[in-house]
């Protein structure tokens, strides 16, 4: 009998005994093995084996750093039972080893979904998996986590035999040794990917200085042992500390690349064992000082003069940021989840001043609110050049200048890396999800490399937030066992060892990858948008009435052939239209505004116009960019047009897909698509408060992949304010920095022939039969 089917035997007879846990063949048959992997570095080997009848769990460690093994820590089945965490594991596999005998009472094989005895998490069969093992054919079943955030999956072979545990987002693999081929570890191990070969070792803290006379915290990881320099140096710069940083990306380094950590100016707070000297001025002091770094690294003993950067969110930022320098040092980037610039994204999204920005500043300065203060207190405090006072007590320069810079002015434009029509002479791989509240930022970034970019690009889009890859489901919303991908860790190294190591791996194809709503699948394309996107124009028609009530307002392909009564409503700030999510129930700052939900209840307001298709007759696919062409009027001197598109299913919820929004005093954009191309934003007109003056309106909303299914409905809803998402704005007029007081504004929105509001949907032809 093979110790896989002992195990199984041995479950079994557990189950019917409720006996003491037993996971291991007796000795004669040996121990069973299970190793563990962490993006293809082996980490772990965990032995399950009899001594004296009981039980013995034997874990060995490696030291990364050192490239040694630890010495072993072994436990019963009786202590593991009382803490998951009796051995030293990782993340979501951390409590595998005390599953053992629970996974394996479940008779797999007879079920399409799956608990463990004891556990919530329920299991869903999602694939069969055939691979050689021992040169021969074996299968094995992929079970996925549903709807779980951060899970632990499951391969089981086809005897019930437990074969590994997946923690999909950190690429942390426990495989039973020989059945690496299940998964990602023999990628892993293909010859064209490089080898963790190396321990490494650190330099003492570098404070690299920079043309201002700022120095900058900067840590240096090098490979160890018998690795020969120089190297290429994949470099990290990074506002919230660095000294523990190395441990995301110490898989580089022990595949012969230098890897550079560097705190951004002004963030000492975050870290202080790894300051950087100067006042934090986000955003706009990273093009200097990214630059500057480059310029450095290239100059080090151990560089080679290749670089390639990394990093989530502000870490995406400060890459772009970089790129300005045109150093040709700079072989590739990888932004994730990238932050755009401050108009192209945040925090001026569609020359609205986003709500969570002093959310953001307040929490990177480490100011707390005053005792007494609430977030609904403070975000309703005006005039907003004093809110940070109102909130901290202290004059905050960063606020004072966030604040008092409302416009694309001289203080923005130093870093606008999409101005010039200069070649981008680096490679791109971005990766994103539609939830992402920081999308804008990809999606623009995108298109510039498309228009300039001379190297291969790849693109990543999934269904996800802003930490990305990590969960299956939002708000109750399911996207399904393959929302998350295994693969992320493995393409961002093969990404590198082709700009840096000029590895012929195939690494640029496919070029997009995009997760479909609805469908809840992955479609791959060779641009985005997709090239055989068709636009269509889908028109607002009412009977004047569809502010209050939500079945009269229509979405139809069909032009206004004459005058149609415009739908009239008063907005008022003071009871402005909410997003769903309030800052006071984070307890740290989130991105939330951007997840999908049901929007029925603020559709339903008084004040939010909506316009709705007839039930699809076939599903409807669309992916790509979306534009509300909108005729609006209004008495007031300014004042923000939201509009938000939601698929209406049959028991009418209505999941917001995406959302966007313009300024009045803005609306003369050179690029209405991407908001970041020519001069944007820069210009003020204010309306002339006159019902009788329509003003066009070209409002583009996030990039979006959905299918339609048959019987649901489409629909668009337009407002004047999304609080929770962006302060409301005053309808005054006036700099909405120093106002104290709002008004009430009466709105207008026309749908007649020669005022036909409409949205241009991206729709993917059908599929042939």
């Amino acid at each position: 009998m093979c110790t896989g089917s002992f195990l199984k035997a041995a479950m079994t007879a557990l189950l019917l005994t409720a006996a003491a846990p037993a996971v291991a063949a007796p000795d004669q048959h040996g121990p069973i093995i299970f190793d563990g992997y962490h993006r293809g570095i082996q980490v772990y080997e965990l032995s399950i084996a009899q001594v004296d009848g009981q039980e013995r769990y034997t874990l060995k460690r490696k030291d990364v750093r050192r490239n040694i093994w630890n010495p072993a820590v072994t436990v019963s089945a009786e202590d593991l039972a009382k803490s998951a965490s009796a051995l030293p594991l990782d993340g979501a596999v951390k409590v595998f080893p005390s599953l053992l005998s629970r996974l394996g009472a479940v008779d797999w094989s007879k079920l399409q979904l799956a608990s463990i005895p004891g556990e919530t998490t329920v299991y869903a069969r999602q694939r069969t998996l055939r691979k050689t093992v021992d040169g021969a054919a074996a299968t094995a079943d992929y079970w996925g986590a549903k709807d779980a955030s951060d899970p632990m999956d499951l391969v089981i072979g086809s005897n019930n035999d437990i074969l590994a545990a997946i923690d999909v987002n950190a690429d942390t693999v426990m495989v039973k040794r020989g059945y690496e081929a299940f998964t990602t570890v023999a990628a892993w191990r293909d010859p064209k990917v490089s080898q963790p070969r190396y321990g490494y070792r650190a330099l003492d803290l570098q404070m690299m200085p920079t043309r201002s006379g700022v120095r900058l915290a900067t840590r240096v990881y090098l490979p160890d042992g018998d690795a020969k320099g120089p190297f290429p140096t994949i470099l990290v710069r990074n506002p919230y500390g660095i000294s523990s940083l190395i441990d995301r990306y110490e898989q580089y380094v022990v595949r012969g690349y230098a890897v550079v950590v560097q705190a951004v100016r002004g963030t000492a707070y975050w870290d202080p064992e790894s300051k950087s000297e100067g006042s934090l001025r986000l955003q706009v002091q990273e093009p200097d000082d990214g630059a500057d770094t480059l310029q450095w690294v290239t100059k080090q003993p151990w560089s080679n003069g290749s670089i390639c950067m990394q990093g989530l969110s502000y870490h995406g930022y400060t890459q772009w940021a970089a790129t300005m320098a045109r150093n040709p040092a700079l072989k590739c980037i990888i932004p994730e989840s990238t932050l755009g610039t401050a108009f192209g994204d945040q925090p001026y999204m569609g020359g609205t001043f986003v709500e969570g920005s002093p959310f953001y500043l307040f929490w990177m300065l480490g100011k707390k609110l005053l005792p007494g203060r609430t977030w609904p207190d403070v975000l309703r405090h005006r005039p907003l050049k004093d809110m940070d006072v109102y909130a901290t007590g202290e004059d905050l320069p960063l606020w004072n200048a966030t604040v008092a810079h409302s416009r694309n002015d001289d203080y923005w434009r130093g870093q606008d890396w999409f101005q010039g029509d200069h070649p981008r002479n680096f490679a791109s791989f971005s990766i994103s999800g539609w939830f992402d509240d920081d999308f804008a930022g990809t999606r623009s970034t995108w298109a510039m490399m498309q228009k300039y970019g001379t190297q291969p690009n790849r693109l990543l889009i999934g269904p996800w937030k802003h930490s990305y890859n990590h969960d299956r489901a939002l708000n109750g919303y399911s996207f399904g066992i393959d929302a998350l991908r295994d693969d992320i860790w493995l393409t961002k190294q093969k990404w590198y060892d082709h700009y840096l190591k000029g590895v012929d791996n195939g690494v640029t194809d496919p070029v997009v990858q995009y997760f479909v709503l609805g469908s809840n699948e992955w479609r791959t394309a060779r641009s985005w948008p997709p090239a055989e996107v068709q636009a269509q124009n889908w028109y607002f028609h009412s009977s004047g009435n569809a502010a209050l009530h939500t079945d009269d307002g229509r979405l139809t392909p069909s032009e206004p052939k004459s005058a149609e009564a415009p739908d009239a409503y008063v907005y008022d700030p003071a009871d402005a239209p909410k997003n769903w999510y309030t800052f006071d129930l984070m307890g740290d700052y989130q991105d939330v505004q951007t997840f999908p939900y049901d929007f029925k209840d603020i559709e339903a307001r008084s004040d939010v116009a909506t316009y709705t298709s007839a039930p699809l007759a076939q599903d409807l696919t669309i992916a790509g960019n979306i534009k509300l062409v909108l005729y609006a009027s209004a008495d007031v001197k300014d004042t923000d047009w939201w509009a938000h598109i939601s698929d209406v299913a049959p028991d009418n919820s209505s999941k917001r897909l995406s959302v966007g929004v313009i300024r009045a005093r803005f609306r003369k954009l050179d690029d209405s698509d991407y908001q970041v191309f020519g001069s944007n934003f820069t210009r003020e007109d204010l309306l002339s408060g006159s019902l009788k003056d329509i003003v066009r309106y070209e409002i583009s909303l996030r990039a979006i992949a959905n299918t339609f299914a048959k019987g649901h409905r489409i629909r668009i809803a337009v407002m004047n304010a999304q609080e929770n998402y962006s302060f409301p704005n005053s309808n005054t007029g006036g700099d909405e920095a120093l106002v104290v007081k709002s008004i009430p504004g009466r709105m207008r929105i026309h749908h007649s022939s020669v005022a036909a509001s409409h949205v241009i949907l991206p729709v993917l032809p059908a599929a042939k039969p």
